[in-house]
């Protein structure tokens, strides 16, 4: 069974491993299906938010000169949004 997250992604699972779904358009227009797997909710959660962190950053062409704020924030920031994912996702799971 699939949960949608959004029209981008979507989680399943079968015996072994937890699948991210992503449906990918290229530009000839015909939609195809992405899949990873994952041996656990924590991982599937760190790498759909590297996924997405990796689009943003790659949209938002900023300066990172001396300005840029230090690393470990941004981390422990990070690693909270990984660990509310994987919560997350064991809700609706076990709904």
């Amino acid at each position: 069974m699939n949960y949608a997250i959004n029209e981008r992604f979507a989680l399943s699972s079968n015996k072994h491993n937890w699948i991210l779904i992503e449906s990918i358009t290229p530009k000839s227009g015909k939609v195809y299906p992405r899949y990873r797997f994952y041996g656990s909710l924590e991982q599937l959660s760190k790498g759909l938010f590297d996924t997405v962190a990796k689009d943003t950053a790659t949209r938002l062409s900023h300066d990172l000169s001396e300005k840029a704020p230090p690393t470990e924030p941004y981390k422990l920031l990070m690693d909270n949004i990984v660990r509310d994912l994987a919560e997350f996702f064991a809700k609706v799971v076990r709904r």
